[in-house]
């Protein structure tokens, strides 16, 4: 049995664009020979089920928010590792997030938030919530914040690192996820291969950018002609599809 792991955004679905049916029916192929197939995302798994149920696809399992919380195929969380309450008082203060107007999001274990909404953002699926909600909440394992440009969020993870060292930033473009640490999709993709017993399964993981390093570089991963070069030269091969990776691999 073999276990097969993607990243969701720029990667099994490609952005401004459908999930291809030759990806879909290779997905299907791959379970129907008795492998396992699910997705590691920053997103939570209301938001990734909101774009998913477009599809014909299983899952077995689902890596979320950045490996923060770990499913199993029926939806049970296998592992959740919350922003203890400390933390995200310390990170509310900090003057990036206290004295700023950058879009914001609170994501909790089963479904997100928007402290300060992204302007792309449907409001009605994601609800708001104001700062001292998110105190009074016990299941936030991430906040999400988006810079105008890559250097700027380059540049607050340091800073939210450097004044907060047991939270981690996982960026992804403009994008900065920050949870605490260690948690990435290795992380993840580590906690599910303890929690289901597949240590000797042989893992493919593939993925389009910075957050999908540490789970591709670890597990010798693969990725998308689509994505950056340093993802390509982080990669042992390069595909044009999550769907042409699993035929090559069965």
């Amino acid at each position: 049995m073999k276990i097969a792991i993607t990243d969701f955004d720029g990667t099994l679905a490609p952005f401004n664009t459908k999930i291809s049916d030759a990806t879909v029916k290779a997905i299907q192929k791959w379970r129907a020979n008795g492998n396992k197939f699910g997705i590691a995302t920053g997103r939570e798994i209301n938001m990734l089920h909101h774009d998913l149920r477009h599809y014909d696809i299983t899952t077995d399992f689902l890596i979320c928010v950045n490996g923060a919380v770990v499913f199993d195929k029926e939806r049970n969380i296998l592992q959740s590792m919350r922003i203890p309450q400390s933390l995200k008082q310390q990170f509310i203060d900090l003057p990036l997030i206290k004295n700023s107007e950058l879009p914001m999001i609170c994501f909790c274990e089963r479904r997100c938030f928007s402290i300060r909404p992204y302007p792309e953002m449907d409001l009605d699926f994601i609800p708001p919530i104001a700062l001292e909600e998110v105190l009074n909440r016990n299941d936030v394992v991430q906040f999400g914040i988006k810079f105008d440009t890559v250097e700027q969020c380059n540049s607050a993870r340091l800073e939210i690192e450097n004044a907060i060292p047991k939270l981690g930033g996982n960026p992804n473009r403009q994008y900065l996820d920050v949870n605490v640490k260690p948690v990435d999709k290795k992380f993840g993709v580590e906690s599910l291969l303890d929690k289901m017993n597949w240590r000797d399964c042989e893992v493919l993981v593939i993925g389009d950018d910075k957050n999908d390093l540490p789970m591709i570089t670890h597990f010798n991963g693969f990725t998308v002609r689509r994505a950056p070069q340093f993802m390509h030269d982080a990669a042992r091969k390069v595909y044009d599809s999550v769907g042409d990776m699993l035929l090559d691999n069965l």
